[in-house]
């Protein structure tokens, strides 16, 4: 009985072997089928990523699952430029930040995306300037940038692509470890790539930079007073013809270069829509952290201002000062408004003081506050006897300090 359970399972088993060797793999991958990308996925269900790179020798490094496999081109753009086909990518890059997409195409040229950006932080010892979201220039206009280690650049080197190839400008500057001061030349309205380069030529990335030539309002649009002096400032403003809040329109001018001078309007406590028109027709560009814009919202305020800006400190008294006359229109009790942003520097710090300002802190408005990228903006204190004592003595309240700019100083 045994003998034939034995020749049974034989059987049996040889079945089974017989059966496995005949099944043959075979693939379901079509050239007409639609991309898909498997990898990298985000859980997030958005497909975008960042890569976050530690310094300019790190390469972004990833690879791209798709399907169908056989039949599909991966191809990665960074900012709209062709950088790499492949699955496998492993390149270098400037310091900067980057949008990256990376595209699945198929034979039939059916495609997919996923977006993203790239991000490559500069060594801690090279020159370097973060990008706020926009950095505007025009051309023949001095112009400053803040950052650190700058005092290693000896002159901008401006491209039309991220290699530091496509020339379009090098521009000679003066260098200072926390700033580097220059005014480009002619160039057409766009956006470039901004390079540092030291003595021996080595470059280091700075990001992107959008020229203008046209009429462009910078600062005191954010904010009016109704029937008080109104200046907006800015570049090539000289042919301004109109200003215009909401559905009134003023015509009353004073513009130079720089300025536009104007009576504010009549209008409510609240926001409001605020646009400029030049004698030809054309619009004013205004510069904002939302981007360059034809329109803005501007702001009529319980606050009086009662100066203007920005003004960039450095450890220097007379870079922000309202004087005592200034000063007369602001009742004791009143709260001060100092509006700021924190820039690029190695420490933040701000005090409130007169152009008498010295080691005795006693003598400050405000004495000195570090860790000022921890305070909200505004910062504000109240105008007691004391410090319109000492402001109508000394002749001015000064604002000084360093690694912050200083956008107005208001009351109410």
């Amino acid at each position: 009985m045994k003998k034939y359970i034995y020749i049974a399972l034989a059987i049996v088993c040889a079945g089974l072997f017989v059966s496995c060797e005949k099944q043959n793999p075979f693939d379901t991958q079509s050239p007409d089928d639609a991309p898909l990308i498997l990898k990298p996925y985000n859980e997030s269900g958005t497909g975008s990523f960042t890569y976050n790179l530690a310094n300019p020798d790190t390469p972004l490094l990833d690879s791209v699952t798709v399907t169908p496999s056989a039949y599909t081109t991966v191809n990665w753009y960074l900012n709209d430029v062709l950088v790499y086909t492949g699955t496998r990518i492993e390149m270098c890059f400037y310091a900067g930040t980057y949008e990256l997409k990376i595209e699945a195409v198929t034979e039939a040229g059916k495609s997919t995306y996923r977006y993203g950006s790239v991000i490559v932080n500069p060594y801690a010892t090279d020159p370097q300037a973060p990008a706020p979201s926009g950095r505007y220039m025009v051309p023949g206009v001095e112009m400053t940038i803040n950052g650190s280690n700058l005092d290693q650049v000896a002159a901008l080197v401006i491209t039309r692509d991220f290699y530091g190839n496509d020339l379009a400008a090098t521009v000679n500057c003066t260098a200072a470890a926390g700033m580097v001061t220059f005014s480009l030349p002619a160039m057409a309205d766009g956006t470039y790539y901004l390079f540092f380069k030291n003595a021996t030529g080595q470059l280091y990335g700075a990001d992107k930079v959008t020229v203008l030539n046209g009429a462009v309002a910078l600062a005191g649009f954010e904010a009016f007073v109704p029937g008080s002096e109104w200046v907006i400032t800015g570049v090539n403003l000289q042919n301004v013809a109109s200003v215009k809040v909401d559905n009134t329109t003023v015509t009353e001018l004073t513009v130079t270069a720089d300025t536009v001078k104007l009576v504010a309007p009549a209008a409510e406590v609240g926001a409001h829509t605020l646009s400029m028109k030049n004698q030809d027709g054309s619009d004013v560009l205004f510069v904002t952290s939302a981007g360059v814009i034809t329109e803005v919202e501007t702001v009529v305020s319980a606050e009086t201002t009662i100066w203007t800006g920005p003004v960039d400190l450095n450890w220097d008294a007379d870079l922000v000062k309202v004087t005592k006359e200034d000063m007369a229109a602001v009742p004791v009790g009143s709260t001060v408004f100092v509006y700021f942003e924190v820039i690029t520097a190695d420490y933040h710090a701000m005090r409130i003081t007169t152009p008498w300002w010295g080691d005795n802190a006693s003598d400050d408005l405000v004495p000195q506050i570090d860790g000022m990228e921890g305070q909200p903006s505004p910062y504000s204190f109240e105008y007691d006897a004391r410090r319109k004592a000492l402001v109508d003595e000394r002749g001015a309240m000064s604002v000084v300090g360093f690694g912050l700019s200083i956008t107005k100083i208001t009351y109410k």
